[in-house]
């Protein structure tokens, strides 16, 4: 299995063209991958947080405009991206204590998404990744597997519908290694402080503790290293 930073050059043929879509850019470490491949890329999010990180972290790429907006709802024109690149659908319906899936939002993201284009490259975690044990630690009514689950059996079903064929489809990993136990732990809380920030050191403790144990059980903790398994899936308009 080829790890992530290797399948973008294989996805090449699709990445490199004049205008292209990011919906949730997060902290723009994605985007920045496209903006190495497109000539032109604008990128989405509805945090405010994110978008200030990210404007720091892409602030030497010109080719980007990062923008406010919400993915049900995009303000641009039938057909204006020759490619789409969503890296975060199974998230796009989180909700707050109680677990809950909204497929009939994620038909509306849906929906936009094949308006604005003919090409759209999902890229998503597997139900196997360590990311669902560790997003407990943060909310623990979550139940991210599951959520992973629907959104993927949603995504073949709607763009099948929808007149898509499956161009291409394949695993990879993503892998983070760290230099000490403490950084490998600093950087886990951090990853969904937007989610949950510890209120004092004993919280965050038990919440490290917890961190620890789930990266133990899987043999990452000893090696300092996060690694997650990833599917990622073109999709293109079938005659195109």
């Amino acid at each position: 299995m080829k790890p992530l930073q290797e399948i973008w050059s294989d996805l090449e043929k699709y990445l490199r063209v004049e205008n292209a879509l990011e919906q949730g850019f997060s902290n723009g470490k994605y985007t920045k991958v496209l903006a190495s491949y497109a000539k032109h890329v604008k990128a989405i999010d509805v945090s405010e947080d994110f978008l200030n990180m990210a404007r720091e972290n892409l602030k030497d790429y010109n080719n980007v405009e990062l923008m406010l907006m919400d993915a049900e709802n995009m303000k641009f024109e039938d057909k204006s991206f020759d490619v789409l690149l969503n890296t975060s659908f199974h998230e796009f319906d989180l909700s707050g204590e109680v677990y809950s899936v909204d497929l009939d939002l994620k038909r509306r993201i849906l929906e936009e998404m094949i308006r604005v284009s003919n090409t759209i490259i999902f890229v998503e975690p597997t139900e196997n990744a360590v990311t669902s044990e560790l997003f407990k630690v943060f909310n623990p009514n979550e139940n991210h597997s599951d959520r992973i689950r629907q959104s993927n059996e949603l995504i073949e079903s709607f763009m099948e519908e929808n007149g898509y064929t499956l161009a291409e489809k394949g695993l990879t990993f993503n892998e983070d290694r760290f230099a000490t136990r403490e950084e490998l732990e600093l950087e886990m809380l951090d990853w969904w402080a937007d989610i949950k920030i510890p209120k004092d050191e004993t919280e965050k403790q038990a919440m490290i503790k917890q961190i620890d144990e789930i990266l133990e059980n899987v043999d990452m903790l000893q090696d300092l290293r996060v690694s997650e398994e990833i599917c990622y899936r073109v999709f293109q308009k079938r005659g195109e």
